[in-house]
């Protein structure tokens, strides 16, 4: 039985580091990039949620509630010319209880009426794609056309 000569130790060992070199840096980024897809993850579901409320606006004509609390016939509630709601929260440590189930566990920050900053941009992640948020960008809501979106800080 023969076995490994120092060469062929060397080679697999000089392979290892090769292979090694290549795939951290491919790692390094999964951390931001689930973050991310978090964040995104959650705007859908926001916005999900706030076409929901629009759909039942149509249909029932006002007469119902949507979300947690929303009650169409509040004028502080519900935008009555569009039938989008007013609020996404109910206040600013909790913006968006009022829309999704745990919305109170969601570790975003309404900044003011309509804005909002997402745990990606408040964990510090670095700068992303277009279309992707970074640690400078912010969603904004607009109750005139239901839309919430990210705002993206281009320097």
């Amino acid at each position: 039985m023969r076995g490994f000569t120092l060469i062929e130790l060397i080679f697999v060992i000089l392979l290892i580091g090769v292979l090694s070199a290549v795939a951290i840096p491919k790692f390094s980024g999964m951390r931001d990039n689930a973050k991310v897809t978090s964040e995104l993850s959650t705007a859908a579901s926001v916005q999900t949620a706030i076409d929901a409320c629009h759909g039942e606006w149509i249909i029932n004509e006002g007469n119902f509630r949507c979300g947690k609390d929303i009650d169409p016939s509040d004028p502080s509630d519900f935008n009555a010319s569009s039938g989008y709601p007013l609020r996404l929260g109910s206040g600013d440590t909790t913006p968006l209880d009022r829309i999704l189930k745990n919305g109170s566990n969601v570790k975003w920050v309404r900044e003011s009426s309509g804005h909002y900053r997402g745990p990606a941009s408040n964990n510090g992640v670095k700068r992303q794609l277009r279309g992707k948020p970074d640690f400078d960008d912010y969603w904004v809501y607009e109750s005139a056309t239901g839309e919430f979106r990210l705002v993206e800080n281009n320097e």
